[in-house]
Order: C-alpha cells, then structure tokens, then sequence
C-alpha cells in the first residue's frame, strides 16, 4: 500500500518531468508507475530529510520509553527540555 498524494506512469513522468519536478519541489510525494507496479516514490530532499529525522526522533522516543519501563534513570526534566529546544532550533 502507498501513501503517495500522486500516482503517474513512468512514461508520464518521462514526458512531463518539469511538471512533476515543479510539484515535488513544492512538497508533493509522487508514486511513479512501471506496468501498472509502483517503481518508486518521489520527493525532495528536504522531504526526505524530515521523514529520516522523524524516524530518527521515534526511534529516540521508543527507547527513552524502554528505559523509563525498564525503572532505568533517565535525564532530568530540564536537561531533555533544553536539549529538544537546542535541536529544534537547529532545524530551523
């Protein structure tokens, strides 16, 4: 299952690239087609960034619970507080 917002054929893709080009630099995720198959998903780099960071973060997030139900010490309220507002910060 593909969650793209737009599905071509790869010879529309082909013949229209500047179009799709033009869509996906302005945040669109497209799904390219061979025989009736999704072939690919294209997105910009920006895009893309985001999605690895996300699963980055949720990866952080699924072992900070891990450890938090495993009684393990976690850092102090104010340090993770602090070490977020530092991260989104440097993502602007």
């Amino acid at each position: 299952m593909h969650r793209t917002q737009d599905t071509y054929a790869l010879s529309h893709f082909r013949q229209h690239t500047g179009e799709h080009l033009e869509r996906i630099r302005e945040g669109r995720v497209e799904t390219i087609t061979q025989n009736g198959e999704a072939a690919m998903v294209v997105m910009s780099p920006e895009r893309y960034d985001f999605l690895v960071h996300s699963v980055e973060r949720g990866h952080l997030w699924r072992e900070a619970l891990r450890a938090y139900r495993a009684g393990e010490p976690g850092v102090p309220a104010r340090e993770a507080i602090e070490g977020l507002a530092n991260e989104l910060d440097a993502d602007s």
